[in-house]
């Protein structure tokens, strides 16, 4: 699969500074003009093929979007977002500040209480490109980490996790 768009879902219910990762979350109100936006640029490119993350504030758009463009929805769970763990639905203040040291040290190989690793988040989504690599053109709809590793994948750069998430609500074109 050539990956020509890569998408954030749009913005959600969570109440600001809350750490959600793959907390099933609802979308805010509005998610429909993200989806539009997102149909447009796959009847713009031709693309007929949609790859989301299973959790509802992509695979609701997704499947909005399907059914308006005819695109192929395929639900994959590696592209659900890093798991947090114990951290998911309290308040990012309220995560002991060590903990989030030890975290910001160490992107690749810390993982939160019963959540995942970078590393693994890093080879999970790796797993999914290099399934997808070899034919039809696609599109991803996803969260900020596992877009953060395709989008270096797809540039053919290393993973680099510091990096800032593309926005939510964000549609990027890959020519």
């Amino acid at each position: 699969m050539v990956i020509r768009c890569l998408a954030r879902h749009p913005p959600v219910e969570a109440p600001q500074g809350i750490c959600y990762g793959q907390a099933d979350v609802a979308l805010a109100v509005g998610w429909e003009d993200f989806a539009s936006q997102l149909a447009a640029s796959l009847r713009k490119t031709g693309i007929r093929k949609l790859f989301a993350s299973p959790l509802a504030r992509c695979r609701i758009p997704a499947q909005w979007v399907a059914a308006r463009t005819q695109c192929e929805l395929r639900l994959d769970e590696r592209l659900r977002e890093i798991s947090f763990g114990e951290w998911e639905m309290y308040p990012w203040d309220a995560i002991p500040r060590n903990a989030l040291d030890e975290w910001a040290a160490d992107l690749l190989e810390f993982a939160p209480p019963a959540g995942e690793s970078g590393q693994e988040l890093i080879a999970r989504v790796t797993n999914f490109w290099n399934e997808c690599e070899a034919g039809p053109s696609c599109a991803i709809l996803s969260h900020g980490g596992p877009l953060r590793v395709l989008e270096a994948l797809v540039a053919g750069k290393n993973v680099d996790l510091s990096v800032p998430a593309m926005p939510l609500g964000m549609v990027k074109l890959i020519p």
